[in-house]
């Protein structure tokens, strides 16, 4: 018999799947326009955009599963939403110093193609990167309440995938036209490091979404059911 789990618990990891997956397609999609007065926008540009974030979303689902195995979810969450913030403001510096400063000396590259790849490697990995990190330690959030694991990481998946189709269009059709690009990426980081510092005060007073209570209420009921 599975455990009974309060509706609100059971939802918290898949709000946070989808508001990741939200933020990582406003980066993506505001990235083109971040980079477009040092590199312009073509489709060199978007290819090199999505292939970044592509490439450091991989990197952190990788990097972010193995942190999930080993620290307390909740607390590792809190921890990767604060630290998804501060990527995603270092958007704004470090484009500033590899484009209009030129400080690592992009413009000497030949390549064009090469040229816009270093600087979304130098500006974008590491923002999606730390967003990568967020979706293997929700899923583990998620998996730690003991329900049946087909159906939860489903609903965390999919819920991701809403985040994202909503994040592009929300960016595309009403960020965009109405917010200026230091507008969009302040407001992300900041609602990133709102919700990791909301998520550290539900471990400080003791709200226990998929953390250690949930794995010792299903450790403690698997013996009397067998």
């Amino acid at each position: 018999m599975l455990p009974r789990v309060p509706f609100i618990v059971r939802a918290v990891p898949c709000v946070l799947a989808f508001f990741s997956s939200f933020c990582v397609m406003v980066v993506e999609l505001v990235a083109g326009r971040v980079i477009a007065p040092s590199v312009g926008m073509s489709l060199h540009t978007w290819t090199a955009v999505i292939g970044i974030v592509l490439l450091g979303m991989t990197v952190g689902n990788l990097i972010g599963g193995r942190l999930a195995d080993r620290f307390h979810t909740r607390k590792l969450c809190a921890i990767l939403f604060v630290a998804a913030a501060l990527a995603c403001i270092s958007i704004l510096f470090l484009n500033y110093l590899v484009g209009p400063l030129d400080l690592l000396g992009l413009s000497s590259i030949d390549s064009w193609p090469l040229r816009i790849c270093a600087h979304v490697i130098l500006v974008f990995l590491l923002p999606a990167t730390a967003l990568g990190f967020v979706g293997p330690t929700v899923a583990k959030m998620a998996l730690d309440l003991g329900l049946q694991p087909g159906k939860t990481v489903g609903n965390v998946y999919a819920w991701g995938a809403i985040g994202m189709i909503l994040g592009t269009f929300a960016t595309g059709f009403f960020l965009t036209q109405y917010l200026g690009v230091w507008q969009i990426v302040v407001t992300m980081a900041s609602l990133l490091a709102l919700v990791g510092l909301a998520i550290a005060a539900s471990v400080r007073w003791g709200s226990d979404p998929g953390g250690t209570r949930a794995n010792d209420a299903v450790k403690e009921k698997t013996p009397a059911e067998n």
